[in-house]
């Protein structure tokens, strides 16, 4: 068997041992342990293992989604990503999911359990759209066709891939409806939605939405958004029809969030909120959102010090409690190690604590208590739907009241927060238990809306777009590689920019510091492609120059 293959198959067999071990309710895995083929392991522990992987290698808090995130200036840290350096993670936890969801839709369709087909081939349709987005052009046609004599796939072009998911997505919807009688079909081994078709649907036809409109620079799509969005029934339309993988309580297993990793972390510093995307929240960036204050900063970020409180070293960037480091600093403060005193991302983002203002560390109230870590990944949101809705009828393309949408979309924001906190993180019921204040129907959020939609609605075409984008961008931090792409296709929002692609070269703490920025690299409009592909396969592409190679639908 050649080496690649080999790598894939036994990374596809090594998710399923993990995913399995990882999960709150075990399922029995019949098979020979002397021949462990995808033909001998229970499709419900296959599938289970495929959301937990693609989940796992997407969310804030992983190797790509930390990278991501700071990418899109949400997140910071002394990490590879700083200054735009980091490698190509995720490329093959994707494709091992990859390979898993492939062997679901062979075995659906022999043993006739089209369900499961089905969710398989959505899933397999919304990986590639990500791994297409982040790296351009990828194995697709030939992946995973040793079976066929093919060891040595080659690259298709975005472009070309792109279609193949929409047919993809109709396969997948067709296979759920399909009225053969099933032998099983999903349930609790479908962590997303628990085998509903109907949710399964709707989130197949929001994933069409959401590509369509990635590629509205480069085609014209108005008849197909216009046609999805007449039948918003059809769509994502509530919270609880969200696209999401839960994660639990840390119990006999560990499922917590990746994001809230750092707070078990015995050095803190990879994962940091950005002083950029706090600034922008507080109402102090005089280009977006100047002298509007979001209510959201307590439940986004959790301060481990009173603004009076004594860091272990100096600081680089401090506003009272809030403690971070600035992207691309090379001040004397950045790598002073601060582990009990940096801010850490809240309950919001990671599933950790809600900031009340008693700045208490971690170290203080202990890993295992600090909160439960039980947020979802999510992968598209109700609010995410309506964000693509106001861009597409800014954009021309869509009927309908902006302005209305934008609002609707401000209000799921809020409303999403305290669903996922109320339904899912559960603050109650940490060790260290938090009361956390409903945030939709706090004064301070109504005048948050209120002073968002005044400067949108005394804005010109291009700066609503950028109001759109922006508060797009501030609701989804848990998802960044969505941020990534919606940067490189429409610009927006306006990013930190140390030289040599801006111009700043210092940055100005509100406690008066000065710290110095450097970048060697300009922007990255793709990440390189594996070393590890590139050295096994023999047609893999030459490695790119990612600051000058474009995904097919930047403009």
């Amino acid at each position: 068997m050649n080496r690649k293959y080999l790598i894939y198959f036994f990374t596809a067999v090594s998710v399923l041992i993990l995913a399995g071990a990882g999960c709150k309710k075990f399922l029995d895995v019949n098979k020979n342990l002397n021949n462990p083929t995808p033909s001998s392991v229970q499709l419900s522990m296959v599938l289970s293992a495929a959301e937990r992987n693609i989940s796992g290698n997407l969310a804030l808090g992983t190797g790509l989604g930390n990278t991501m995130a700071v990418y899109t200036h949400q997140v910071t840290g002394r990490v590879g990503a700083d200054r735009y350096g980091a490698g190509s993670s995720g490329w093959e936890g994707l494709y091992a999911a990859i390979s898993n969801l492939d062997v679901i839709i062979a075995r659906g369709a022999t043993e006739n359990r089209f369900v499961y087909a089905g969710i398989a081939k959505i899933l397999k349709a919304y990986t590639f759209s990500m791994l297409v987005d982040v790296w351009g052009d990828v194995p697709f046609s030939e992946f995973d066709k040793f079976g066929a004599g093919v060891t040595q796939p080659k690259f298709d072009k975005g472009i070309e891939i792109y279609p193949q998911l929409f047919k993809l997505l109709d396969e997948g919807v067709a296979d759920l409806n399909n009225t053969t009688i099933n032998p099983s079909k999903p349930g609790a081994d479908d962590y997303i939605y628990k085998g509903n078709i109907t949710n399964w649907t709707k989130a197949a036809n929001t994933i069409k939405l959401k590509l369509y409109t990635q590629v509205r620079l480069v085609q014209d799509v108005k008849a197909q958004v216009t046609a999805l969005l007449a039948a918003p029934n059809s769509l994502i339309n509530s919270q609880a029809e969200s696209f999401m993988l839960p994660y639990g309580p840390i119990g006999s297993t560990d499922d917590r969030h990746p994001a809230f990793g750092d707070y078990n972390a015995t050095q803190r510093g990879g994962q940091l909120f950005s002083p950029w995307l706090y600034e922008i929240m507080k109402g102090r960036n005089a280009n977006i959102l100047k002298g509007v204050a979001d209510p959201r900063i307590p439940y986004y970020v959790y301060n481990q010090k009173t603004a009076t409180g004594l860091p272990e070293n100096c600081t680089d960037y401090r506003d009272g409690g809030f403690i971070s480091i600035v992207f691309g600093s090379t001040g004397p403060c950045r790598d002073g190690s601060n582990s009990q005193t940096y801010s850490l991302l809240g309950i919001y983002p990671a599933g950790g604590r809600y900031d009340a203002g008693a700045g208490v560390t971690i170290n203080s109230i202990g890993a295992q208590n600090a909160g439960t870590g039980a947020l979802p990944h999510q992968f598209l949101t109700y609010a995410d739907r309506l964000y693509l809705e106001a861009e597409l009828i800014n954009a021309g393309l869509a009927p309908g009241n902006e302005t209305a949408v934008f609002g609707k979309a401000l209000d799921e924001s809020f409303a999403q927060v305290d669903y996922l906190i109320t339904n899912y993180v559960k603050p109650g019921s940490a060790g260290a238990a938090q009361t956390v204040p409903a945030i939709a129907t706090l004064p301070a959020t109504a005048t948050y809306k209120s002073g968002v939609l005044a400067a949108y609605e005394s804005a010109n075409g291009a700066k609503k777009l950028e109001y759109i984008m922006t508060e797009k961008w501030i609701n989804r931090i848990e998802n960044p590689v969505d941020n990534y792409t919606d940067y490189r296709r429409t610009k927006f929002p306006v990013l930190f920019a140390p030289a040599p692609e801006g111009t700043v070269t210092s940055v100005t703490s509100p406690d008066g510091k000065v710290t110095p920025v450097a970048n060697d690299r300009k922007y990255p409009w793709s990440l390189p492609f594996s070393t590890g592909e590139i050295a096994l396969n023999a047609n893999a592409l030459p490695q790119k120059v990612p600051e000058s190679y474009k995904v097919f639908w930047q403009p």
